[in-house]
């Protein structure tokens, strides 16, 4: 696709500068349009510009040394110009007849010149009269757009018979114009149209539409500066601009000086020579140093000697431009082929592709070159600015290539990730699985060894006990029968410590009364339950709820045994940062510092078991009875390990 765009680009020059058969003088088209080819000269020198008269009489022009030429016709120009190249003048006078012209129609008459080219002005006569002259700068004058003039201003007004065309030039500059069309408007306009779209406004959209891609590129590079390649195209888009102004602004629209504006447009086409350079080997990744280093001290050279003003010695720029231009020309092919040789080693088919443009741009360049320097057909179109457009398209599709390659490459490594994450995590998983299981093991093991050791501290001392006494006939029977039924309450207290209470104190209070409400009753107690909410206890797990239900039971076991009670009342409440337990009798109460200090381990091992679990036992005695109180704490609080004695 791209090499046929690069070919019918090729075929552009040669289209342009075919010109139909026509007739010696004057030809008729079938759409009524006259295409005269023959006019006669008449060149006056002088020195500067002189504004066009309003009348030929005014000019007093001779009568003789006017020649007959063939449309279109050039004036040579001077390659290397002279110091008065710059200064002496050329008026040219075209005359062309209409007399012989069929009469017109109702509709106006329009004089169509496809195109003229000179450093000056242009002016069109009918019958003696100033029909139209140009306006603005002498230099950038709108040379590159065709020109539609009305020759008779309303219909049934009758045509002039002789046209005059006046052309004013720099000796040294040289002019060009192009054949003539005389018809109206059903005739000409579509040409003039047609002429317009191929020299202005397709190098106006091109290279407007180069520059908005290149501002989307630098907006991208913006937000990765890692990708050099959009800044790069962002800059060549934007000198590419800079540098086909000249073909679709005239003078009168400028807001600098000329001399500032040839300068622009002469250093834009030397950096965008380097700047495609630069893009090239970021593409093929193949840097030729010796060339980047040659390129840009010519650039840079070549920019600052050509600033306007540098020199009082040094004549205009615009003279030296198509010498310049031409000048580049060797600098760009060896730029290009060197290119194009790395692209091919490379084989990358987008160094190719541009390469490939580069030598259609070369081609491109020195056809402009002839046309600028008078060497061609002034009627034919500059290629340049399609050469511009194609490579606008060609860089597009590189862009959108590395754009859409990015998504691409994103979401390659995206699945990447997504299958590594998705291994990590089955790898975590499984190690999750196995550390459960470990865990489980461990805390299987931790249970069924404080189990183990509790019912051995507890339940075995107490059968042990029982076990000796039945030998040496020191319990009777009703001792023995609570000595067992201790032991049944000790194990019943310890599966229930396994059982989840969920933080609720309650809930293992309950069970606390399930497992000893019965022993209490055939006791002969009377049993109060006011029982009231309290917070949960977050830290409540199976080993400190067996240190509960242990302090629990053993202060039940102490009523029972010594206080000869009527009744036994369980009490709860909030204080402060914890919560208590209370315990009270109707006894007749003990000496609770001499218990304390006796051989005895139960008061004891309450203490050792709150401490544990971060909580306190209080005991208040006295003839109205006991009054034992466990105060636990809301938050954990790092306790003691309970070593029972």
């Amino acid at each position: 696709m791209a090499w046929w765009a690069v070919a019918l680009w090729l075929a552009l020059p040669c289209a342009s500068a075919m010109q139909p058969p026509v007739a010696d003088a004057a030809a008729g088209q079938p759409d009524g349009a006259v295409h005269i080819t023959r006019a006669e000269l008449l060149s006056i020198t002088g020195t500067g510009y002189s504004a066009p008269p309003r009348r030929i009489e005014e000019a007093r022009l001779p009568v003789d040394g006017w020649l007959e030429v063939s449309l279109p016709h050039t004036a040579e120009r001077e390659l290397v110009p002279t110091s008065s190249g710059g200064v002496n003048t050329i008026t040219d006078w075209y005359r062309i007849e209409l007399a012989g012209l069929a009469p017109s129609a109702a509709q106006p008459r329009l004089l169509y010149l496809p195109r003229w080219k000179t450093l000056g002005r242009i002016a069109v006569y009918g019958d003696g009269v100033l029909l139209y002259q140009s306006q603005g700068s002498a230099v950038h004058n709108g040379y590159n757009q065709p020109l539609l003039v009305p020759l008779n201003a309303a219909a049934n007004t009758p045509p002039p018979r002789s046209v005059l065309i006046r052309i004013d030039r720099l000796r040294s500059s040289g002019s060009g114009v192009s054949t003539v069309w005389v018809g109206d408007q059903h005739s000409l306009g579509w040409r003039y149209q047609v002429r317009q779209l191929l020299q202005v406004q397709l190098p106006f959209m091109g290279s407007a539409a180069f520059l908005a891609v290149g501002a989307f590129a630098f907006a991208v590079w913006l937000g990765r500066r890692r990708e050099l390649l959009y800044l790069l195209f962002f800059a060549i888009s934007a000198l590419a601009y800079l540098r086909t102004l000249h073909y679709f602004v005239s003078g009168d629209y400028l807001p600098i000086s000329d001399e500032w504006f040839e300068w622009i447009t002469v250093v834009s086409l030397l950096w965008l020579i380097i700047l495609i350079h630069l893009f090239l080997q970021r593409l093929h990744q193949q840097p030729s140093a010796w060339l980047t280093r040659l390129s840009v001290a010519l650039a840079l050279a070549c920019s600052v000697a050509t600033l306007p003003h540098a020199s009082e010695a040094m004549p205009s720029l615009y003279l030296f431009t198509p010498l310049l231009n031409l000048a580049v020309l060797p600098v760009a092919v060896l730029i290009f082929a060197v290119n194009l040789r790395k692209a091919l080693r490379a084989k990358l088919p987008e160094g190719r592709l541009v390469a490939g443009w580069a030598v259609a741009a070369v081609a491109f360049t020195s056809y402009d070159g002839l046309l600028q320097n008078n060497l061609v057909s002034p009627e034919s179109v500059y290629t340049s600015p399609y050469a511009i457009i194609s490579l606008f398209f060609i860089f597009s599709y590189i862009m959108f290539q590395r754009y859409t390659g990015a998504f691409a490459e994103v979401a390659r490594l995206n699945k990447g990730l997504a299958q590594r994450l998705q291994a990590r995590e089955t790898e975590l998983e499984q190690s999750y699985q196995r550390l459960r299981v470990v865990e489980n093991e461990q805390m299987l093991g931790a249970e069924r060894r404080r189990l183990m050791q509790d019912m051995h501290d507890g339940l075995g001392s107490s059968l042990i006990s029982a076990i000796r006494s039945v030998e040496q006939g020191a319990m009777t029977d009703s001792e023995i029968s609570g000595v067992l039924k201790g032991c049944m309450d000790d194990l019943k207290l310890a599966i229930d410590s396994m059982e989840s209470v969920d933080a609720d104190l309650l809930l293992l209070l309950a069970t606390l009364r399930f497992r000893l409400a019965p022993r209490i009753e055939s006791a002969g107690l009377a049993l109060r339950w006011e029982v009231q909410s309290v917070p949960a206890l977050s830290w409540l797990n199976p080993g400190s709820a067996l240190h509960i239900l242990r302090i629990m039971q053993e202060c039940v076991a102490n009523v029972l045994r010594h206080t000869r009670a009527t009744t036994i009342r369980f009490s709860t409440a909030t204080d402060g940062q914890g919560v208590c337990v209370v315990i009270e009798d109707n006894g007749e109460g003990f000496a609770v510092e001499e218990a304390l200090h006796r051989r005895g381990r139960g008061l004891r091992n309450q203490q050792r078991r709150a401490t544990a679990i971060g909580g306190t036992v209080n005991w208040e005695s006295g003839s109205a009875g006991t009054r034992f109180t466990l105060w636990l704490p809301l938050e954990q609080v790092a306790g003691t390990e309970f070593v029972p004695q």
